[in-house]
C-alpha cells in the first residue's frame, strides 16, 4: 500500500514538472488555475449528475409505489390510456404525412390530362388506403369505426379506398384478460355469476366498439344477448377525437378540395351516442313502436332494463341469419327478393314517414328469420339490431325530402330547385343534390355547360355552333361512353376538365350545405344499395323508395275531404305508378342490353361492374 502511494505521488510530481517545462515561466500560475478550475467543474458536473439520477430514481420509485399500491384498477387504466394515446397520435400523424408526401411527389409534374394520370392516381389511392387500414388496425377502437365509416361512403370515395378499407369491417379490438369481469364489477358492483347463470367464454359477435356474448339470466333463466363495451373506449375518446380532428384539419390545409374537418363535430356527436347503451335501448324501443303498427314483418329484440347501463346492454337473444349470408337464406327457403323488398320498405318508411331513421343498417345489423307467429308461406321477418346510431328528420325537412323525391320522378326542375333550397343547398347545386340523393343519373347533365345527346341532336347546326361558341359541349350517351377506348376517354377528360372540376366542387359544397341528418341518410341508402347489389339486384329499390316518398308527400298536402279530391288523389297515384313503371322498364331494357354486349364480348367485365353500380 505504501509503495502504491509513493508511486502515485511521484507520478503527480513528474506530471507537474512536465507541464512547467513546456510552458513559459510567467504563465505557470495561470495555467495551474485553469486546470484547477476544470477539475472543479468536472466535480460539480459529476455531483449534479449524481443528484439528478438520485432525484429521478426517487421520483420514479415513489411514483411506481403510488401506482401499484394506492391507485384503483380504473385509475391505472386511465394513466395507461393517456400514454397509449400519445403513441396513437404520433402513428396517425406519421401515416398522414406519408400519404400527403406520396400524393404531392407523384403529381408534382403530372397534369390531370396526362395519359398516366389515372394509373398513377389509382396507385396512390391504393397505397393510401393500405396505410390508413394498417393504422386503424394498430390504433383500434374509434379509428376502426372511422375506417368502417369510410367504407360505407363508396358513393363519394374512390373505389381503391373502399376496397382497401373493407377488411376493417371484420376487425375488432382484442379484449384483455379479465376485462369482462372488471367491466361488470365497475357497472354493477358484483360478479358475473351474480347476474348470469351462463355467459359464453368467447363472444358470438364483435365490432369496433363492443362484443356480444350469449348468456342466461340467473333470475329468470331467459336466453339473452349481452353487449359489452370495450372497457377503455370512453377513456380514450377525447384524445382520439382530438387527434382525428387535427389530422382532418391538416389534410384540408394540404389538399383544399378535401377539407372535411367540418364533419368531425357530427362524427363526434354520433360516436358519443353510440357509446351510450342506455340511449341505444331507448332507440330500439322507439323504432319498434313506430314500425310495428305499419310493418308487421319488422321485429326488434326486447331490452332488459334492469341489466342495462351506459356500457352494458342486455337484450333478447335472436336466432336468425345475417342478411349478407345468401347461401343460408336460400337454404332456409327465405326468398331474397322478398327479403330485399321488406328491408327497403322499412328504411323508406323511416325516412319519409316516421323521421326516426336507423343510420347503420349494414349486413351485421340486419337478421332474417321466419316469423314464429305467422305460419304462412310469406313469413319473412326482418330483425333490426344495433340501434346505437339514429338520426331524426324534422317534419319540415321530411316534407321537403318527400316533395323533392316526387319532383325527381316527375323531372320537374322548378320543384327540384325549390325543395333543394328548402333543405339548405345552394341554388347552383340543386341538380347535384338531386343526383347525390337518388344515387342515380337524373334526367339531364347536372352542369349547365354540358348538353345531353338528345337535346344536342335536336338542335340545328346554327344552334350547335352558337352553343360551342359559349363553351358548351355535347355530353356522350351511356352507350357511346361505354364503347370508348382509353384514348377517347382521355380526350373527353380534356374537353370536360373544367366541367368535371366544377362538378367536384359542387358535390363538396352540397355535402357541406345539406343538413347533417341527410349525410346519415345517404349512409343508410348506400348500405341498403350494397346489400341489394350483393343479392343480385333482384328488386327495383328506386321504385319502392319513390312510391313511399309520394305517399309521404300526400300527408303534407291538402286533406282530401271531398269525394272528388280523393278520386284525384287516386288518379295522381295511378299516374305516378305508370311513370315509375315506364322508368323501371327503360332501365331494365338498358341493363339487359348492356349485359348482352358484355356476354358477346363487345364490352369488358369492368364495364359491367360500372353499370351495376347504378342499379
Amino acid at each position: 500500500m505504501n509503495a502504491f502511494r509513493a508511486y502515485s505521488l511521484l507520478s503527480t510530481i513528474n506530471t507537474c514538472r512536465l507541464i512547467r517545462r513546456n510552458l513559459p515561466s510567467n504563465s505557470n500560475t495561470s495555467t495551474l488555475r485553469v486546470i484547477a478550475d476544470r477539475v472543479g467543474v468536472k466535480r460539480r458536473s459529476r455531483r449534479f449528475l449524481r443528484n439528478y439520477i438520485l432525484a429521478n430514481g426517487l421520483l420514479f420509485g415513489g411514483g411506481s409505489l403510488y401506482y401499484f399500491c394506492y391507485l384503483t384498477t380504473k385509475q391505472k387504466r386511465q394513466i395507461k390510456v393517456s400514454f397509449e394515446g400519445l403513441q396513437r397520435a404520433l402513428r396517425s400523424f406519421r401515416i398522414g404525412f406519408l400519404i400527403a408526401v406520396d400524393y404531392k411527389y407523384h403529381f408534382w409534374t403530372i397534369p390531370d390530362t396526362s395519359p398516366e394520370y389515372d394509373s398513377k392516381l389509382k396507385e396512390c389511392h391504393t397505397r393510401a388506403a393500405e396505410r390508413i387500414a394498417q393504422g386503424c388496425i394498430e390504433n383500434g377502437g374509434l379509428y376502426v369505426k372511422m375506417g368502417q365509416g369510410m367504407v360505407s361512403a363508396d358513393h363519394i370515395l374512390p373505389r381503391e379506398y373502399t376496397d382497401g378499407l373493407r377488411l376493417l369491417q371484420d376487425r375488432a379490438l382484442r379484449r384483455q384478460r379479465n376485462e369482462v369481469s372488471q367491466l361488470i364489477d365497475e357497472e354493477f358492483g358484483c360478479e358475473v355469476s351474480d347476474l348470469f347463470s351462463y355467459l359464453s367464454p368467447e363472444p358470438i359477435a364483435a365490432a369496433s366498439l363492443a362484443e356480444v356474448y350469449e348468456g342466461r339470466l340467473k333470475s329468470t333463466d331467459e336466453r339473452v344477448a349481452v353487449k359489452l363495451q370495450y372497457i377503455d373506449l370512453q377513456d380514450r375518446f377525447t384524445g382520439d377525437m382530438l387527434t382525428i380532428r387535427m389530422i382532418l384539419y391538416a389534410i384540408g390545409r394540404i389538399f383544399p378540395k378535401f377539407e372535411f374537418s367540418w364533419m368531425i363535430d357530427s362524427v363526434k356527436s354520433n360516436l358519443e351516442r353510440e357509446l351510450d347503451f342506455k340511449l341505444e335501448g331507448e332507440n330500439a324501443e322507439q323504432c319498434y313502436a313506430q314500425l310495428s303498427p305499419h310493418l308487421k314483418y319488422i321485429y326488434v329484440p326486447k331490452v332488459f332494463w334492469e341489466y342495462t347501463t351506459k356500457r352494458v346492454l342486455v337484450m333478447e337473444y335472436i336466432d336468425g341469419i345475417k342478411i349478407s349470408d345468401t347461401k343460408k337464406l336460400q337454404e332456409a327457403n327465405l326468398p331474397l327478393n322478398e327479403v330485399d323488398t321488406k328491408l327497403v320498405e322499412a328504411m323508406a318508411f323511416q325516412i319519409f314517414h316516421s323521421g326516426f331513421v336507423h343510420a347503420d343498417p349494414h349486413p351485421g345489423n340486419v337478421y332474417v328469420r321466419k316469423d314464429p307467429n305467422t305460419p304462412t308461406e310469406s313469413n319473412v321477418q326482418i330483425v333490426l339490431l344495433d340501434h346505437g346510431l339514429y338520426v331524426t328528420i324534422g317534419p319540415k325537412d321530411r316534407e321537403a325530402l318527400c316533395q323533392l323525391w316526387k319532383a325527381i320522378i316527375l323531372k320537374d326542375e322548378a320543384k327540384i330547385k325549390q325543395y333543394s333550397l328548402a333543405l339548405g343547398v345552394q341554388a347552383k347545386d340543386y341538380l347535384t343534390f338531386a343526383a347525390v340523393l337518388s344515387m342515380r343519373p337524373i334526367h339531364r347533365p347536372i352542369h349547365d355547360m354540358a348538353i345531353s345527346p338528345g337535346v344536342w341532336d335536336r338542335m340545328s347546326p346554327d344552334e350547335q355552333r352558337a352553343a360551342r361558341a359559349q363553351g358548351k359541349v355535347r355530353f356522350p350517351s351511356e352507350k357511346e361512353f361505354l364503347n370508348m377506348n382509353s384514348q377517347q376517354k382521355m380526350a373527353i377528360r380534356k374537353d370536360f376538365a373544367t366541367i368535371f372540376s366544377d362538378i367536384e366542387d359542387s358535390i363538396l359544397r352540397t355535402l357541406y350545405d345539406m343538413p347533417r341528418s341527410l349525410l346519415m341518410i345517404l349512409r343508410n341508402l348506400n348500405q341498403i344499395r350494397s346489400t341489394i347489389r350483393d343479392h343480385g339486384n333482384l328488386i327495383d329499390r328506386h321504385t319502392i323508395m319513390a312510391r313511399s316518398a309520394i305517399l309521404g308527400a300526400r300527408k303534407y298536402e291538402t286533406p282530401q275531404r271531398l269525394i272528388k279530391d280523393r278520386i284525384y288523389a287516386r288518379l295522381e297515384l295511378f299516374m305516378f305508378d305508370l311513370i315509375l313503371f315506364k322508368d323501371r322498364t327503360e332501365r331494365w331494357f338498358k341493363f339487359k342490353f348492356l349485359k348482352f354486349l358484355v356476354i358477346f364480348g363487345y364490352m369488358s367485365k369492368e364495364t359491367e361492374k360500372l353499370v351495376e353500380q347504378f342499379q
